[in-house]
């Protein structure tokens, strides 16, 4: 369970967000940047499968797959429905990260959060509209993950909800409310213009 049960509320179980955020961990834990791409494994379900990616000097290099296995095959396995899972080559990402890392000067700054949900048609990928929020945020934004993918009732069908937790900081002076605003609004207009979120 990714939420363990408590009084009053049931265990939710980890999914394919939560596989993605482990790797994403991961490879921050060793200083590798690492990008989620539309893939395709033989053991996962199509569309719901993403090649895991750094950027080397020679190119992109797929250091893994993250996806749901599919469902015939989690049968055979007496395993539940729905199974998240992450394969990485970790000697790779190992040997990825023995190259200088880029790092950023602290601050004592405090953040700002904003959560940023976007209804796009089910053919964008993830990874490119994620990309396209960090380029619309600009310079203030420090970091931006995706938290949860949305497909049922009050959305559309043919789309899906992607929700994206953004973190801005000032390395000299606290942001305000509006300053962050309006960094995420820019997101916003670029995904608007895109992909017509």
């Amino acid at each position: 369970d990714a939420v363990p049960k408590q009084p009053g509320t049931p265990a939710q179980r980890a999914g394919l967000v939560d596989a993605l955020d482990a790797v994403r961990q991961l490879a921050h834990a060793v200083g590798v940047e690492i990008r989620f791409e539309q893939g395709a494994h033989s053991a996962l379900h199509p569309g719901r499968t993403a090649a895991i990616e750094t950027v080397t000097a020679d190119g992109p290099v797929i250091v893994g797959f993250a996806g749901e296995l599919l469902p015939a095959l989690a049968a055979e396995l007496d395993l539940p429905e729905r199974v998240a899972l992450a394969e990485v080559d970790l000697d790779l990402i190992v040997e990825l990260a023995g190259r200088p890392v880029e790092v950023r000067t602290l601050t004592s700054m405090p953040v700002a959060t904003q959560d940023l949900s976007l209804v796009v048609p089910l053919e964008v990928p993830a990874g490119e509209l994620l990309r396209t929020v960090v380029e619309g945020a600009g310079d203030l934004l420090e970091s931006a993950r995706l938290v949860d993918d949305y497909r049922g009732p009050g959305v559309a069908d043919g789309t899906r909800s992607l929700t994206f937790a953004l973190r801005f900081r000032s390395p000299d002076r606290t942001l305000t409310a509006a300053e962050a605003s309006e960094a995420r609004d820019g997101s916003v207009r670029l995904a608007a213009e895109r992909f017509g979120a």
